[in-house]
């Protein structure tokens, strides 16, 4: 039986696949779309919907975040915002 992966090792491999698309010659915003379309068709409306829930409580967090585009993820001593300090981006 597979580990569980906690929500770090899950947001590393979403990173890692971003730059993947981006080393494709896409922008990262493309990147984005491109995995985001796919899941959208992939899930169930109800699922779209909680999603654009998350989005508008989080995005400030997540666009606030002090990232390393050098690294495969956030510095974790900077994450999350003053609205959202535990924010988990």
């Amino acid at each position: 039986m597979a580990e569980k992966l906690s929500s770090e090792y899950i947001v590393d491999i979403i990173e890692a696949t971003v730059r993947v698309l981006v080393g494709t010659g896409l922008s990262r915003e493309q990147a984005l779309q491109v995995m985001l379309s796919q899941l959208a068709v992939q899930v169930s409306p109800e699922v779209m919907k909680m999603a654009v829930c998350v989005s508008e409580k989080y995005a400030d967090a997540f666009n606030e975040g002090d990232w390393d585009p050098n690294s495969s993820s956030h510095k974790p001593a900077k994450c999350g915002s003053t609205k959202h300090p535990f924010a988990y981006l």
